[in-house]
């Protein structure tokens, strides 16, 4: 296991579920804290492509979206000379050591985690339709953690349940064949755990239509947050508001914008002198600006996949080594015969 005097290992992985590309959520919830945290320690991100199967159904959208999220995070910021970034299907062992792990855990700790428990909200679900992906995710997703001698694991809040489950594992694991893995710390960054869509409602999500794509052109991205629900109680645009009631208030605070313009525009918003449709076209521009560098280095990215390739073939080698070293010890520990 890693030596207390070197540096914390962090991990977190991010999903693929969507060709629409990256959103608003994902940079404050996932890419920013990720990007934040490559001079903290020694970082392992990944991108969690078989976690996509639950969702993905065609072969041509899995590997799109595997490689249009490389682009992305490579795009916003993340540094290969600081970070290994890699794909979680080009680290073999983590399948083995998920089928080790099946024998840690228990159906009842399974049916207990909040995406299968989602499943069954309405009462006529059947239970026997459940894809067993998603079932035995939070093992997976363990899996990924362990393969790695984790010291801390970023996530969304929504996540902190299946980090909990990947200590229980662990440490249901080190009972029965000593100190072989890594007991890994959550750790939830609470302001930008949660965005709201821009439905003003629910938490922001491709598949509910509710997000603001990052790296779009600025046509689409204008057209996502001209959609943008707001305050009810205004009927005219000098009506006064309340900014609480407008998420697009809460969006600026989270991505720094200007604190005094800031106070200004939520002074405005309560005595009704700035309409919605002019704080959305204020809040595109900012936007649009915010992300332009990012679209360009993603589009100069974009010429050359043989060395979006390559970069994938150096960190999947990276990663490797350090899983196949953590999954020999495993083996060893549970008495398995290699020849």
């Amino acid at each position: 296991m890693n030596d207390s005097t070197q540096p914390k290992r962090i991990l977190s992985g991010i999903t693929p579920s969507s060709s629409k590309g990256l959103h608003l959520g994902n940079y404050l919830g996932a890419v920013k804290p990720h990007i934040d945290f490559q001079d903290q320690g020694e970082c392992f991100y990944f991108i969690a492509d078989y976690h996509a199967l639950n969702t993905v159904q065609t072969p041509q959208e899995f590997s799109h979206n595997t490689y249009e999220t490389y682009l992305d995070y490579l795009a916003l910021g993340l540094d290969l000379t600081k970070t290994t970034f890699y794909v979680e299907s080009h680290v073999p062992v983590i399948f083995e050591l998920t089928e080790i792990l099946n024998n840690v855990i228990n159906v009842g700790q399974m049916m207990r985690m909040h995406a299968f428990k989602d499943k069954l909200v309405d009462p006529n679900a059947d239970i026997g339709t459940v894809n067993m992906g998603l079932f035995t995710y939070p093992i997976l997703m363990a899996a990924d953690i362990l393969a790695f001698d984790v010291d801390i694991v970023p996530v969304g809040e929504d996540q902190s349940q299946h980090v909990e489950v990947a200590r229980d594992i662990a440490q249901a694991f080190n009972r029965k064949y000593g100190q072989i893995v890594k007991v890994p710390q959550l750790y939830i960054k609470k302001e930008v755990a949660r965005v709201i869509g821009t439905d003003g409602v629910r938490k922001m999500g491709k598949s509910l239509g509710n997000d603001i794509t990052v790296l779009a052109d600025p046509e689409t991205i204008t057209k996502q947050i001209m959609s943008i629900a707001t305050d009810p109680a205004r009927i005219k645009k000098d009506d006064p508001g309340d900014p609480s009631k407008n998420v697009i208030f809460k969006y600026l605070e989270l991505m720094s914008f200007d604190a005094a313009k800031l106070a200004d525009y939520e002074a405005r918003y309560r005595a009704g002198t700035i309409g919605d449709v002019e704080l959305k076209r204020e809040f595109a521009d900012f936007f649009i600006e915010y992300f332009r560098e990012a679209r360009e280095r993603r589009s100069e990215l974009a010429k050359d996949p043989a060395v979006i390739i390559q970069m994938m073939q150096h960190n999947a080698a990276k990663a490797n080594e350090v899983a196949n070293s953590v999954m020999n010890r495993v083996r060893q520990s549970i008495g398995a015969i290699y020849l």
